[in-house]
């Protein structure tokens, strides 16, 4: 995936040409959807890294089977500083 498939739009959201999208909710969290399928990540702080951390391992399943590659992609779109773990 190139940066120039991803699109940041209207309240922080990113949006791929290939039909999936993250956005934040608040602090805590991100919506991501693919297709008619979508599911919460969660999003922690690390002091040592100064950065949100983006749990996306946590969130993987069958549905989401590149959704740790698809967040990493969005990070650097999205507002504030993220890792993806």
């Amino acid at each position: 995936m190139t940066y120039s498939e991803l699109m940041r739009v209207s309240n922080g959201c990113v949006q791929s040409s290939e039909g999936w999208m993250a956005q934040l909710i608040g602090r805590e969290a991100i919506e991501y959807s693919s297709g008619s399928a979508a599911c919460i990540v969660n999003v922690g702080y690390s002091a040592e890294v100064r950065a949100g951390v983006i749990y996306a391992s946590e969130s993987t399943s069958d549905l989401f089977p590149r959704l740790r590659e698809h967040m990493s992609s969005a990070a650097p779109l999205l507002d504030g500083r993220y890792t993806v773990v």
